[in-house]
Protein backbone atom coordinates (compact mmCIF):
# COMPACT_ATOMS: atom_id res chain seq x y z
CA UNK A 1 0.00 0.00 0.00
CA UNK A 2 1.25 3.30 -0.87
CA UNK A 3 0.41 6.84 -0.10
CA UNK A 4 0.96 8.62 -2.81
CA UNK A 5 3.38 12.27 -1.42
CA UNK A 6 6.92 12.24 -0.17
CA UNK A 7 6.70 13.35 3.54
CA UNK A 8 8.40 17.06 4.12
CA UNK A 9 10.27 18.54 6.99
CA UNK A 10 7.85 18.31 9.78
CA UNK A 11 8.19 21.17 12.73
CA UNK A 12 10.03 20.38 15.77
CA UNK A 13 6.39 19.93 18.13
CA UNK A 14 4.77 17.76 15.56
CA UNK A 15 8.21 15.39 15.39
CA UNK A 16 8.07 15.46 18.79
CA UNK A 17 3.95 14.21 19.22
CA UNK A 18 4.17 11.74 16.66
CA UNK A 19 7.96 10.01 16.64
CA UNK A 20 8.02 9.55 20.57
CA UNK A 21 5.83 7.19 21.31
CA UNK A 22 7.57 6.46 24.65
CA UNK A 23 7.08 9.73 26.13
CA UNK A 24 4.61 12.33 27.42
CA UNK A 25 5.15 15.98 25.20
CA UNK A 26 6.53 18.05 27.60
CA UNK A 27 6.36 22.11 27.63
CA UNK A 28 8.17 23.66 24.88
CA UNK A 29 10.26 25.37 27.00
CA UNK A 30 12.28 24.79 30.48
CA UNK A 31 13.43 27.11 32.80
CA UNK A 32 17.40 26.44 32.02
CA UNK A 33 15.89 27.21 27.89
CA UNK A 34 14.56 29.89 28.64
CA UNK A 35 16.52 31.86 30.97
CA UNK A 36 18.75 34.80 30.05
CA UNK A 37 21.47 34.67 32.22
CA UNK A 38 23.51 37.82 33.66
CA UNK A 39 26.22 37.82 36.11
CA UNK A 40 23.97 38.67 39.04
CA UNK A 41 20.86 36.12 38.76
CA UNK A 42 18.89 33.93 36.11
CA UNK A 43 15.62 35.96 34.73
CA UNK A 44 13.08 33.53 33.47
CA UNK A 45 10.81 34.12 31.28
CA UNK A 46 7.27 33.97 31.23
CA UNK A 47 5.30 31.98 28.79
CA UNK A 48 3.64 33.45 26.26
CA UNK A 49 -0.19 33.64 26.30
CA UNK A 50 -0.88 30.64 24.27
CA UNK A 51 1.95 28.63 25.92
CA UNK A 52 1.72 25.80 28.35
CA UNK A 53 1.94 27.53 31.51
CA UNK A 54 0.48 30.59 29.96
CA UNK A 55 -2.55 32.29 30.31
CA UNK A 56 -5.00 30.93 28.14
CA UNK A 57 -4.06 27.38 29.75
CA UNK A 58 -4.53 28.77 33.10
CA UNK A 59 -7.90 30.10 31.93
CA UNK A 60 -9.08 26.91 30.45
CA UNK A 61 -8.43 24.96 33.91
CA UNK A 62 -10.23 27.47 35.68
CA UNK A 63 -13.44 27.05 33.37
CA UNK A 64 -12.79 23.37 33.33
CA UNK A 65 -12.78 23.35 37.61
CA UNK A 66 -15.62 25.82 38.26
CA UNK A 67 -18.03 24.68 35.40
CA UNK A 68 -16.63 22.13 33.20
CA UNK A 69 -15.74 18.92 35.37
CA UNK A 70 -19.22 19.35 37.03
CA UNK A 71 -21.17 19.42 33.97
CA UNK A 72 -19.34 16.23 32.52
CA UNK A 73 -19.77 14.15 36.18
CA UNK A 74 -23.20 15.38 36.65
CA UNK A 75 -25.05 15.93 33.14
CA UNK A 76 -23.24 13.93 30.71
CA UNK A 77 -22.23 11.23 32.99
CA UNK A 78 -24.15 11.39 35.63
CA UNK A 79 -27.90 12.23 34.38
CA UNK A 80 -27.95 10.94 30.42
CA UNK A 81 -25.81 7.95 30.37
CA UNK A 82 -26.32 6.46 34.27
CA UNK A 83 -29.62 8.01 34.52
CA UNK A 84 -31.58 7.78 31.00
CA UNK A 85 -29.33 5.09 29.61
CA UNK A 86 -28.63 7.83 26.69
CA UNK A 87 -25.57 6.66 24.96
CA UNK A 88 -25.06 9.37 23.29
CA UNK A 89 -23.44 11.28 25.98
CA UNK A 90 -20.57 8.95 24.88
CA UNK A 91 -20.16 10.98 21.30
CA UNK A 92 -20.58 14.32 23.21
CA UNK A 93 -18.21 13.93 25.99
CA UNK A 94 -15.74 13.14 23.04
CA UNK A 95 -16.27 15.85 21.10
CA UNK A 96 -16.57 18.13 23.87
CA UNK A 97 -13.35 17.18 25.51
CA UNK A 98 -11.12 15.55 23.52
CA UNK A 99 -9.18 18.96 22.84
CA UNK A 100 -9.04 19.27 26.40
CA UNK A 101 -7.26 15.63 27.08
CA UNK A 102 -4.82 17.05 24.22
CA UNK A 103 -3.72 19.83 25.92
CA UNK A 104 -2.95 18.11 28.71
CA UNK A 105 -1.25 15.90 27.05
CA UNK A 106 0.99 18.34 25.28
CA UNK A 107 1.44 20.48 28.39
CA UNK A 108 2.75 17.12 30.75
CA UNK A 109 -0.09 17.74 32.76
CA UNK A 110 -0.59 14.50 34.64
CA UNK A 111 -2.70 15.28 37.77
CA UNK A 112 -5.50 16.45 34.58
CA UNK A 113 -5.24 13.14 32.64
CA UNK A 114 -5.74 11.12 36.31
CA UNK A 115 -8.49 13.23 36.54
CA UNK A 116 -10.01 12.71 33.34
CA UNK A 117 -9.02 9.02 34.15
CA UNK A 118 -11.17 8.75 37.37
CA UNK A 119 -14.21 10.89 36.10
CA UNK A 120 -14.81 8.79 33.08
CA UNK A 121 -14.63 5.24 34.79
CA UNK A 122 -18.11 5.18 35.93
CA UNK A 123 -18.91 4.86 31.84
CA UNK A 124 -18.32 1.71 31.85
CA UNK A 125 -20.97 0.79 34.27
CA UNK A 126 -23.07 0.97 31.81
CA UNK A 127 -21.97 -2.09 30.10
CA UNK A 128 -24.56 -4.70 29.42
CA UNK A 129 -24.62 -8.11 27.70
CA UNK A 130 -25.99 -7.65 24.31
CA UNK A 131 -28.11 -10.12 22.64
CA UNK A 132 -28.09 -11.83 26.42
CA UNK A 133 -24.38 -12.84 25.80
CA UNK A 134 -22.41 -11.53 28.82
CA UNK A 135 -19.02 -11.91 26.87
CA UNK A 136 -20.07 -8.95 24.83
CA UNK A 137 -20.74 -5.76 26.92
CA UNK A 138 -21.92 -3.05 24.94
CA UNK A 139 -23.59 0.15 25.10
CA UNK A 140 -26.77 0.34 24.60
CA UNK A 141 -29.38 2.94 24.18
CA UNK A 142 -32.51 2.98 26.30
CA UNK A 143 -33.37 6.82 26.41
CA UNK A 144 -32.54 10.60 25.79
CA UNK A 145 -33.56 13.03 23.13
CA UNK A 146 -32.44 11.18 20.26
CA UNK A 147 -33.45 7.44 20.70
CA UNK A 148 -36.41 6.03 19.52
CA UNK A 149 -38.69 3.72 18.49
CA UNK A 150 -38.79 6.23 15.31
CA UNK A 151 -35.73 6.12 14.30
CA UNK A 152 -35.26 2.56 15.47
CA UNK A 153 -32.21 3.68 18.02
CA UNK A 154 -33.53 2.61 21.15
CA UNK A 155 -32.55 -0.42 22.60
CA UNK A 156 -29.66 -0.90 20.25
CA UNK A 157 -26.07 -0.27 20.40
CA UNK A 158 -25.43 2.33 18.48
CA UNK A 159 -21.98 1.91 16.53
CA UNK A 160 -20.95 5.50 15.99
CA UNK A 161 -21.63 6.85 19.47
CA UNK A 162 -19.59 3.90 20.88
CA UNK A 163 -16.72 4.22 18.80
CA UNK A 164 -16.50 8.47 19.50
CA UNK A 165 -16.46 7.56 23.04
CA UNK A 166 -13.62 5.17 22.56
CA UNK A 167 -11.54 7.62 20.33
CA UNK A 168 -11.61 9.84 23.58
CA UNK A 169 -11.03 6.78 26.43
CA UNK A 170 -8.33 4.88 24.04
CA UNK A 171 -6.23 8.27 23.72
CA UNK A 172 -6.44 9.42 27.17
CA UNK A 173 -5.70 5.70 27.98
CA UNK A 174 -2.52 5.61 25.85
CA UNK A 175 -1.45 8.87 27.48
CA UNK A 176 -1.57 7.62 30.71
CA UNK A 177 0.45 4.54 29.72
CA UNK A 178 3.16 7.22 28.77
CA UNK A 179 3.23 9.25 31.97
CA UNK A 180 6.38 9.38 33.74
CA UNK A 181 4.37 8.91 36.84
CA UNK A 182 4.28 5.17 37.82
CA UNK A 183 1.03 5.96 39.69
CA UNK A 184 -0.72 7.37 36.16
CA UNK A 185 0.90 4.01 33.94
CA UNK A 186 -1.08 1.92 36.49
CA UNK A 187 -4.58 3.66 36.51
CA UNK A 188 -6.98 0.77 36.10
CA UNK A 189 -8.77 2.98 33.43
CA UNK A 190 -5.91 1.54 31.25
CA UNK A 191 -6.51 -1.73 31.25
CA UNK A 192 -10.15 -1.44 31.60
CA UNK A 193 -10.52 0.68 27.84
CA UNK A 194 -8.01 -1.50 26.17
CA UNK A 195 -10.15 -4.75 26.94
CA UNK A 196 -13.34 -2.76 25.97
CA UNK A 197 -12.13 -1.69 23.12
CA UNK A 198 -10.30 -4.23 21.78
CA UNK A 199 -13.18 -6.41 22.24
CA UNK A 200 -15.29 -3.84 20.46
CA UNK A 201 -12.81 -3.59 17.31
CA UNK A 202 -13.12 -7.77 17.25
CA UNK A 203 -16.76 -7.64 16.83
CA UNK A 204 -16.68 -4.91 14.75
CA UNK A 205 -13.76 -5.72 12.41
CA UNK A 206 -15.03 -9.59 11.87
CA UNK A 207 -14.54 -11.12 8.50
CA UNK A 208 -17.60 -10.27 7.20
CA UNK A 209 -17.05 -6.54 7.84
CA UNK A 210 -13.48 -6.91 6.30
CA UNK A 211 -14.42 -8.05 3.52
CA UNK A 212 -16.86 -5.58 3.25
CA UNK A 213 -13.95 -2.66 4.02
CA UNK A 214 -12.11 -4.67 0.50
CA UNK A 215 -15.07 -4.23 -1.51
CA UNK A 216 -15.39 -0.85 -0.76
CA UNK A 217 -12.00 -0.16 -1.57
CA UNK A 218 -12.16 -1.04 -4.99
CA UNK A 219 -15.16 1.22 -5.39
CA UNK A 220 -15.44 5.10 -7.13
CA UNK A 221 -17.24 7.93 -7.14
CA UNK A 222 -18.55 7.30 -10.51
CA UNK A 223 -20.63 4.02 -8.85
CA UNK A 224 -22.39 6.46 -6.42
CA UNK A 225 -26.16 6.75 -8.93
CA UNK A 226 -28.44 7.87 -5.84
CA UNK A 227 -28.38 8.90 -2.33
CA UNK A 228 -27.82 5.85 -1.02
CA UNK A 229 -24.37 6.10 1.46
CA UNK A 230 -23.64 2.72 0.88
CA UNK A 231 -20.15 3.43 -0.87
CA UNK A 232 -19.37 6.17 1.56
CA UNK A 233 -16.20 6.33 3.50
CA UNK A 234 -17.81 7.19 7.13
CA UNK A 235 -15.95 8.35 10.56
CA UNK A 236 -16.73 4.81 11.88
CA UNK A 237 -14.10 3.48 9.63
CA UNK A 238 -11.83 6.65 10.47
CA UNK A 239 -12.54 5.84 14.26
CA UNK A 240 -11.48 2.48 14.16
CA UNK A 241 -8.07 3.53 12.90
CA UNK A 242 -7.86 5.99 15.70
CA UNK A 243 -8.96 3.13 18.11
CA UNK A 244 -6.37 0.68 16.91
CA UNK A 245 -3.52 3.22 16.62
CA UNK A 246 -4.25 4.03 20.84
CA UNK A 247 -4.75 0.44 21.61
CA UNK A 248 -0.89 -0.31 19.69
CA UNK A 249 0.56 2.52 21.77
CA UNK A 250 -0.95 1.20 24.55
CA UNK A 251 0.40 -2.68 24.28
CA UNK A 252 3.79 -1.21 23.54
CA UNK A 253 4.06 -0.44 27.24
CA UNK A 254 1.68 -2.44 28.82
CA UNK A 255 1.34 -5.38 26.64
CA UNK A 256 -0.20 -7.44 29.25
CA UNK A 257 -3.32 -4.86 29.26
CA UNK A 258 -4.51 -6.93 26.41
CA UNK A 259 -3.21 -10.26 26.84
CA UNK A 260 -6.48 -11.17 28.09
CA UNK A 261 -8.60 -10.16 24.58
CA UNK A 262 -6.17 -10.51 22.22
CA UNK A 263 -2.44 -12.26 23.18
CA UNK A 264 0.23 -11.84 20.35
CA UNK A 265 0.02 -14.77 18.71
CA UNK A 266 -3.70 -15.34 19.33
CA UNK A 267 -6.04 -15.66 16.83
CA UNK A 268 -7.60 -12.64 18.31
CA UNK A 269 -4.47 -10.33 17.48
CA UNK A 270 -4.96 -12.10 14.28
CA UNK A 271 -8.40 -10.79 13.44
CA UNK A 272 -7.41 -7.46 15.00
CA UNK A 273 -4.03 -7.05 12.60
CA UNK A 274 -5.87 -8.06 9.80
CA UNK A 275 -8.97 -5.13 10.45
CA UNK A 276 -6.41 -2.97 10.97
CA UNK A 277 -5.20 -3.75 7.04
CA UNK A 278 -7.91 -3.38 5.59
CA UNK A 279 -9.21 -0.20 7.43
CA UNK A 280 -6.01 1.44 6.14
CA UNK A 281 -6.61 0.10 2.59
CA UNK A 282 -10.04 1.76 2.78
CA UNK A 283 -8.71 4.37 4.14
CA UNK A 284 -5.95 4.59 1.21
CA UNK A 285 -8.23 4.45 -1.28
CA UNK A 286 -10.36 7.45 -0.01
CA UNK A 287 -7.51 10.05 -0.14
CA UNK A 288 -7.45 12.26 -2.77
CA UNK A 289 -4.29 14.30 -2.58
CA UNK A 290 -3.20 17.04 -5.24
CA UNK A 291 -0.53 19.89 -5.58
CA UNK A 292 -2.05 23.27 -6.08
CA UNK A 293 -0.39 27.06 -5.99
CA UNK A 294 -1.71 28.76 -2.67
CA UNK A 295 -0.84 32.39 -2.55
CA UNK A 296 -1.72 32.23 1.31
CA UNK A 297 0.74 29.72 1.45
CA UNK A 298 3.36 31.20 -0.39
CA UNK A 299 3.40 28.52 -3.32
CA UNK A 300 2.78 25.29 -4.04
CA UNK A 301 1.79 22.97 -1.66
CA UNK A 302 0.12 19.25 -1.30
CA UNK A 303 -3.61 19.30 -0.61
CA UNK A 304 -5.32 16.50 1.42
CA UNK A 305 -9.23 15.28 0.98
CA UNK A 306 -11.19 12.47 2.29
CA UNK A 307 -13.83 10.67 -0.06
CA UNK A 308 -13.96 13.22 -2.64
CA UNK A 309 -17.22 12.81 -5.28
CA UNK A 310 -19.15 9.81 -3.29
CA UNK A 311 -21.39 12.63 -1.63
CA UNK A 312 -22.21 14.54 -4.15
CA UNK A 313 -26.04 13.12 -4.35
CA UNK A 314 -26.32 12.60 -0.45
CA UNK A 315 -29.46 14.18 0.91
CA UNK A 316 -27.36 16.43 3.47
CA UNK A 317 -25.22 17.76 0.36
CA UNK A 318 -27.80 18.03 -2.28
CA UNK A 319 -27.97 21.59 -2.05
CA UNK A 320 -23.90 21.90 -1.76
CA UNK A 321 -23.93 24.07 -5.20
CA UNK A 322 -26.84 26.48 -4.00
CA UNK A 323 -25.18 29.46 -2.26
CA UNK A 324 -28.41 32.27 -2.32
CA UNK A 325 -28.68 33.62 0.67
CA UNK A 326 -32.44 32.93 1.21
CA UNK A 327 -32.59 29.52 2.44
CA UNK A 328 -33.91 26.87 0.32
CA UNK A 329 -36.73 25.53 3.14
CA UNK A 330 -38.27 27.07 5.56
CA UNK A 331 -39.74 26.01 9.26
CA UNK A 332 -43.71 25.55 9.45
CA UNK A 333 -45.62 24.66 12.14
CA UNK A 334 -47.94 21.47 12.14
CA UNK A 335 -51.40 21.46 13.31
CA UNK A 336 -51.67 20.09 16.68
CA UNK A 337 -48.02 20.83 17.58
CA UNK A 338 -44.22 20.47 15.85
CA UNK A 339 -42.85 22.16 13.23
CA UNK A 340 -41.97 20.71 9.43
CA UNK A 341 -39.23 21.48 6.89
CA UNK A 342 -41.20 23.21 3.44
CA UNK A 343 -38.73 23.24 1.03
CA UNK A 344 -39.10 26.00 -1.32
CA UNK A 345 -36.13 25.32 -4.19
CA UNK A 346 -36.12 22.36 -6.59
CA UNK A 347 -33.50 20.39 -5.54
CA UNK A 348 -33.37 18.91 -9.55
CA UNK A 349 -32.30 22.38 -10.61
CA UNK A 350 -29.39 22.92 -8.32
CA UNK A 351 -26.36 20.69 -10.19
CA UNK A 352 -24.13 18.34 -7.70
CA UNK A 353 -21.33 19.62 -6.80
CA UNK A 354 -18.69 16.74 -8.63
CA UNK A 355 -16.32 16.36 -6.55
CA UNK A 356 -18.06 16.32 -2.81
CA UNK A 357 -16.82 14.46 -0.17
CA UNK A 358 -17.12 15.15 3.67
CA UNK A 359 -18.49 18.30 5.49
CA UNK A 360 -16.34 20.56 7.39
CA UNK A 361 -17.64 19.81 10.62
CA UNK A 362 -17.44 15.94 10.28
CA UNK A 363 -14.14 16.34 9.06
CA UNK A 364 -12.84 17.27 12.25
CA UNK A 365 -12.57 13.75 13.40
CA UNK A 366 -9.08 13.77 11.31
CA UNK A 367 -7.27 15.72 13.77
CA UNK A 368 -7.28 13.43 16.07
CA UNK A 369 -7.26 10.34 14.20
CA UNK A 370 -4.38 11.13 12.18
CA UNK A 371 -2.43 12.70 15.36
CA UNK A 372 -3.28 8.96 16.48
CA UNK A 373 -1.74 7.39 13.89
CA UNK A 374 1.44 9.73 13.82
CA UNK A 375 1.78 9.35 17.58
CA UNK A 376 1.80 5.66 17.26
CA UNK A 377 3.65 4.94 14.27
CA UNK A 378 6.05 2.82 15.57
CA UNK A 379 4.07 1.33 17.74
CA UNK A 380 1.52 0.14 14.67
CA UNK A 381 4.27 -1.19 13.10
CA UNK A 382 5.57 -3.42 16.54
CA UNK A 383 1.97 -4.59 17.61
CA UNK A 384 0.55 -5.30 14.03
CA UNK A 385 3.74 -6.08 12.37
CA UNK A 386 2.96 -3.43 9.89
CA UNK A 387 5.38 -2.13 7.12
CA UNK A 388 6.14 1.37 7.52
CA UNK A 389 4.78 1.89 3.94
CA UNK A 390 1.32 0.56 5.19
CA UNK A 391 0.87 3.88 7.26
CA UNK A 392 -0.41 7.02 6.27
CA UNK A 393 2.94 9.27 5.19
CA UNK A 394 3.83 11.38 8.18
CA UNK A 395 3.05 14.53 6.20
CA UNK A 396 -0.84 13.52 5.77
CA UNK A 397 -2.04 15.99 8.27
CA UNK A 398 0.00 18.43 7.05
CA UNK A 399 -1.76 18.19 3.38
CA UNK A 400 -5.00 18.45 5.56
CA UNK A 401 -4.28 21.41 6.80
CA UNK A 402 -3.11 22.93 3.91
CA UNK A 403 -6.11 22.25 2.27
CA UNK A 404 -8.00 23.64 5.52
CA UNK A 405 -6.16 27.11 4.73
CA UNK A 406 -5.85 27.06 0.80
CA UNK A 407 -9.56 26.11 0.18
CA UNK A 408 -12.15 26.05 3.01
CA UNK A 409 -11.04 29.36 4.82
CA UNK A 410 -12.25 32.55 3.25
CA UNK A 411 -8.86 34.15 3.50
CA UNK A 412 -9.85 36.83 5.87
CA UNK A 413 -7.43 36.98 8.60
CA UNK A 414 -9.67 39.64 10.47
CA UNK A 415 -13.15 37.82 10.18
CA UNK A 416 -12.08 34.27 9.23
CA UNK A 417 -15.04 31.78 8.22
CA UNK A 418 -14.84 28.70 6.45
CA UNK A 419 -16.45 26.82 3.76
CA UNK A 420 -19.30 24.23 4.73
CA UNK A 421 -17.59 21.55 2.80
CA UNK A 422 -14.38 20.24 3.43
CA UNK A 423 -13.22 20.63 -0.60
CA UNK A 424 -14.03 23.96 -0.41
CA UNK A 425 -17.82 24.01 -1.53
CA UNK A 426 -20.07 26.60 0.65
CA UNK A 427 -23.39 25.67 -0.60
CA UNK A 428 -25.96 25.23 1.53
CA UNK A 429 -25.93 21.86 4.04
CA UNK A 430 -28.65 19.54 5.70
CA UNK A 431 -31.51 21.20 4.05
CA UNK A 432 -34.97 19.65 5.78
CA UNK A 433 -32.72 17.30 7.50
CA UNK A 434 -34.49 14.53 9.45
CA UNK A 435 -32.51 12.81 12.36
CA UNK A 436 -36.25 11.26 13.28
CA UNK A 437 -36.39 13.19 16.49
CA UNK A 438 -39.15 15.37 15.47
CA UNK A 439 -36.94 18.56 15.38
CA UNK A 440 -37.02 20.99 12.34
CA UNK A 441 -33.83 21.55 10.32
CA UNK A 442 -34.23 24.07 7.73
CA UNK A 443 -30.31 24.08 6.74
CA UNK A 444 -26.81 25.48 7.14
CA UNK A 445 -26.39 28.45 4.98
CA UNK A 446 -22.85 29.18 3.30
CA UNK A 447 -20.06 29.15 6.05
CA UNK A 448 -23.09 27.96 8.34
CA UNK A 449 -20.58 25.15 9.66
CA UNK A 450 -17.49 27.82 11.05
CA UNK A 451 -18.31 27.32 14.14
CA UNK A 452 -16.28 24.20 13.58
CA UNK A 453 -13.30 25.60 13.28
CA UNK A 454 -12.92 26.76 16.85
CA UNK A 455 -14.62 23.39 18.61
CA UNK A 456 -13.51 21.20 16.06
CA UNK A 457 -9.49 21.27 17.32
CA UNK A 458 -8.54 22.37 13.66
CA UNK A 459 -6.23 24.94 15.57
CA UNK A 460 -3.97 22.32 16.42
CA UNK A 461 -2.81 22.00 13.13
CA UNK A 462 -1.00 25.66 13.31
CA UNK A 463 1.47 23.40 14.18
CA UNK A 464 2.56 23.02 10.26
CA UNK A 465 0.86 26.98 9.14
CA UNK A 466 1.11 29.74 11.56
CA UNK A 467 -1.24 30.84 9.65
CA UNK A 468 -3.95 28.27 11.60
CA UNK A 469 -2.80 29.81 14.67
CA UNK A 470 -3.44 33.62 13.40
CA UNK A 471 -6.92 33.04 12.79
CA UNK A 472 -7.58 31.11 15.96
CA UNK A 473 -6.34 33.80 18.08
CA UNK A 474 -8.42 36.36 15.92
CA UNK A 475 -11.52 34.49 16.85
CA UNK A 476 -10.52 34.48 20.40
CA UNK A 477 -9.70 37.98 20.33
CA UNK A 478 -13.29 38.56 18.77
CA UNK A 479 -15.10 36.52 21.02
CA UNK A 480 -13.79 38.71 24.38
CA UNK A 481 -14.00 41.91 22.33
CA UNK A 482 -16.81 44.44 23.57
CA UNK A 483 -16.54 46.34 20.46
CA UNK A 484 -20.01 46.16 18.87
CA UNK A 485 -19.03 45.21 15.17
CA UNK A 486 -17.08 42.12 16.97
CA UNK A 487 -19.70 41.02 19.14
CA UNK A 488 -22.40 41.14 16.32
CA UNK A 489 -19.99 38.81 13.97
CA UNK A 490 -19.23 36.37 16.62
CA UNK A 491 -22.96 36.01 17.90
CA UNK A 492 -23.76 35.47 14.21
CA UNK A 493 -20.89 33.16 12.96
CA UNK A 494 -19.52 31.86 16.47
CA UNK A 495 -22.95 31.97 18.38
CA UNK A 496 -21.51 29.72 21.19
CA UNK A 497 -18.66 31.42 22.09
CA UNK A 498 -20.90 34.76 22.20
CA UNK A 499 -22.09 36.38 25.08
CA UNK A 500 -25.61 35.75 24.03
CA UNK A 501 -25.03 31.76 24.36
CA UNK A 502 -26.29 30.30 27.35
CA UNK A 503 -24.03 29.59 30.39
CA UNK A 504 -23.63 25.76 29.81
CA UNK A 505 -23.61 26.46 26.12
CA UNK A 506 -20.56 28.83 25.98
CA UNK A 507 -18.91 26.86 28.83
CA UNK A 508 -18.55 23.94 26.77
CA UNK A 509 -17.32 25.84 23.57
CA UNK A 510 -14.60 27.49 25.45
CA UNK A 511 -13.64 24.19 26.56
CA UNK A 512 -13.12 23.12 23.42
CA UNK A 513 -11.73 25.72 21.96
CA UNK A 514 -9.29 27.59 24.34
CA UNK A 515 -7.33 24.21 24.50
CA UNK A 516 -6.61 24.12 21.40
CA UNK A 517 -4.89 27.36 21.02
CA UNK A 518 -1.92 25.97 23.89
CA UNK A 519 1.16 24.55 22.72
Amino acid sequence: MKFLFVAKALPLLVVVLGLTACALPQPPQDAAQSAVVTPARAVVAAPTPFACGGTVEARTWQLWDAQGRAFMRGQLIGARLKDQGDTYALYDIQIEFHNLMMMAQRCGRVDRLVQLADDLMPVFDKLEPLDGDASNLVWICRGGAVCNARNRLVNTEVMLVSLQGLGLFTALADALVHAPDAAARSHPFVARTAQVAAAHLLRWGNASARAQWMRLAGANPQDVKNGSSALFYTDKPLWMLGVHAHLAGIAAVQPNALRAVAAPGSAAHTELAEGMAALLRFFERRLSLQTVQSDRLAGSVQVADVDAGYWRLYADNRFAGYTGSQGPAVCEPLQGGGMRARVLVDVAKVPPVKNLGWDFSHARRLVQVLDALQRNRHALQAWYGLAPERLPAPDLAQAFAAQLVAGVWNGDAQRPLFANYWGGANGWYRVAYDNGTGACYAGYPPFGLSNSFPTGGYAIWGAYYPVIDDLARSIYALADSADPAAVAFIRKHYGGLSQAASTNNRMVEQLMFWPTLVR
